[in-house]
């Protein structure tokens, strides 16, 4: 199948009217368009499709659509400030315990994890070593090549763990070091947390982590992570038999992880105020959200 032609401006707005949107101005729909890729905005169109034909459903308005892709975007970046603080708790938990109980450098043994997975555990530790020729230049890892010979101790190794990376490292230790970590996360976070749940949770964080990064869309979005849920919190969190879920239940994962539970209810209240600046322009139930969600992540 061919590749498609590219569409100037003009006929960007063109395929917008075509399809029945209604334009307001010319001139600012062009200067939305040349700041924001005509491919990336047109995902946010996917709730105003109709199913019979190439057609927007009637009254789909572009500015309102537009403002909705603003709203998720600010979004992206208030969650991603929460998932920051996330990572760098884990890491600091799984490195301060790992390395206490093996070493240093007992991270690069695949003995002091599961045996099952030493090969899973080898490929880790190569991908690690990529970072550190990738990251040369960074003043740490030049220090430590020259003045250690190369030799990373594990708090120092996490820095070039990406998330994702973390969470293979914690899939791949001892049951029971998985427990106690699990344990130590649960004492800080005071949410009652399993080594399965954490397992869970860390894959699901990884998920949300690099869509945020990259600032990829959450609103109508289908994720297919389906995170562990606390007995109790089953009607709270809203997850059925669906193989997909929406961004309401990828917030509870934030609320288990959260390092600083005194100011989750800050978070909330600049969600809240999010929420209500957009109102006129979004659907709560496109990213999940009942009507008392705030509540029930309280």
């Amino acid at each position: 199948m061919n590749v498609k032609d590219s569409a100037r401006y003009g006929e960007q707005i063109k395929k917008f009217i075509d399809r029945g949107c209604i334009i307001d101005g010319v001139e600012n729909i062009l200067d939305i368009l040349k700041r924001v890729n005509y491919y990336r905005l047109t995902a946010y169109f996917l709730p105003y499709e109709c199913k019979e034909d190439d057609k927007y459903k009637p009254n789909t308005n572009f500015y309102y659509v537009y403002k909705t892709y603003e709203f998720d975007q600010k979004l992206n970046v208030l969650l991603y400030s929460v998932i920051q603080e996330i990572e760098i708790f884990i890491k600091t938990q799984i490195a301060y315990y790992h390395a206490n109980k093996y070493g240093a450098l007992g991270y690069l043994d695949g003995k002091n994890f599961k045996l099952t997975l030493l090969e899973k555990h080898e490929k880790l530790i190569n991908t690690f070593n990529v970072e550190i020729k990738r990251n040369q230049d960074k003043l740490f890892v030049k220090h430590h090549i020259n003045k250690y010979d190369g030799k990373f101790p594990l708090w120092v190794a996490v820095e070039l763990f990406s998330m994702g990376n973390i969470s293979k490292l914690y899939a791949q230790m001892i049951t029971a070091d998985q427990k106690n970590v699990a344990s130590d996360i649960e004492k800080i976070t005071g949410q009652p947390t399993t080594h399965t749940q954490l397992h869970s949770w860390l894959k699901c964080l990884t998920d949300i982590r690099n869509k945020c990064a990259h600032f990829s869309r959450l609103y109508y979005f289908n994720f297919s992570s389906i995170p562990k849920q606390p007995k109790g919190l089953e009607n709270a969190m809203l997850i059925n038999t669906s193989k997909y879920i929406k961004l309401y239940q990828f917030l509870f994962v934030l609320k288990f992880l959260y390092p600083q539970p005194k100011n989750w209810m800050n978070f909330l209240e600049q969600l809240q105020t999010l929420i209500d600046q957009y109102n006129s322009y979004i659907n709560l139930s496109h990213i999940g959200f009942p009507c008392d969600w705030k509540e029930l992540l309280n």
